[in-house]
């Protein structure tokens, strides 16, 4: 250590602040990159849930690159700090690679627009057109990505939470994917009367609207909860009124964004 390092970092325990203290951080900030990841892996693949704070990891990982900076910085070169320093420069923007969502360029129907004709059915393969929805209005149209996805569930349960204030509101709830009937029929169950699901969403429909996603769902979800290679549909909000008409709109461009019900009821 040079004079330099021992006037700056700080006395601890009686004693300047010694090489061996700064491999301890290093390991230290490993084990808390390490630990920010696998939490995020178990929460995602064995919890199958879902948050949108997914700056709280990020914050995380950062704590730990600066532990690990810190180990370095003191004892030098060493291999729990490097590891640290790699797996933790790489998650940014790995993770923001993988929540990046790919497909239209735009949303094509905003405020204003009517809404394009629609044919789709619930999971009791009930047929629900454009027209249906006109005649339940007004409605929250809410586009989610599918059952596979963990993000779904965080999606339904905030408008479920939000129930209430949708419903004060006058807000009939709809939420909609690619998914098939039976693939969407334990969402229905979870969600109960309170949200009427619809199934099998055409790629033209999401084309006229601006909402498909030609990214699809990742090969890790492909490989672990047999989801299909196909496009969908970004996460993605409309209000529509009696006539057809289009009075709020959001569509999402990453996985950890969607229609929040606060800003849809803000802006009714």
């Amino acid at each position: 250590m040079t004079d330099l390092e021992q006037n700056i970092l700080p006395d601890m325990g009686g004693g300047v602040w010694s090489p061996e203290l700064g491999g301890v951080v290093g390991i230290l900030g490993l084990a808390v990159v390490v630990g920010a990841i696998v939490g995020y892996a178990v929460m995602l693949f064995v919890a199958h849930t879902f948050t949108y704070r997914t700056w709280i990891f990020d914050s995380v990982v950062a704590l730990g690159l600066v532990l690990a900076l810190i180990g370095w910085a003191t004892e030098g070169p060493n291999l729990a700090a490097g590891i640290a320093l790699v797996v933790g420069v790489v998650w940014f923007p790995l993770v923001r690679r993988e929540l990046r969502i790919r497909g239209s360029d735009q949303l094509l129907v905003r405020k204003g627009d009517r809404f394009p004709a629609m044919n789709v059915v619930t999971t009791q393969g009930e047929p629900v057109t454009d027209r249906d929805l006109a005649a339940a209005a007004p409605v929250l149209l809410v586009l989610y990505r599918g059952w596979w996805c963990p993000s779904h569930k965080s999606q339904l349960n905030e408008l479920l939470a939000a129930h209430e204030r949708l419903s004060d509101a006058g807000l009939s709830v709809f939420a909609a994917s690619v998914d098939a009937p039976e693939e969407a029929e334990p969402i229905q169950q979870y969600v109960g009367s309170k949200i009427t699901i619809l199934c099998n969403v055409p790629e033209s429909l999401l084309d006229k609207l601006g909402t498909r996603d030609t990214k699809g769902a990742p090969w890790y979800d492909r490989l672990i909860f047999g989801a299909e290679k196909q496009d969908i549909a970004m996460p993605t909000g409309f209000v529509i009124d009696a006539s057809g008409t289009v009075v709020y709109s959001y569509r999402a461009t990453t996985v950890d964004d969607r229609p929040d019900p606060d800003r849809i009821l803000a802006n009714l």
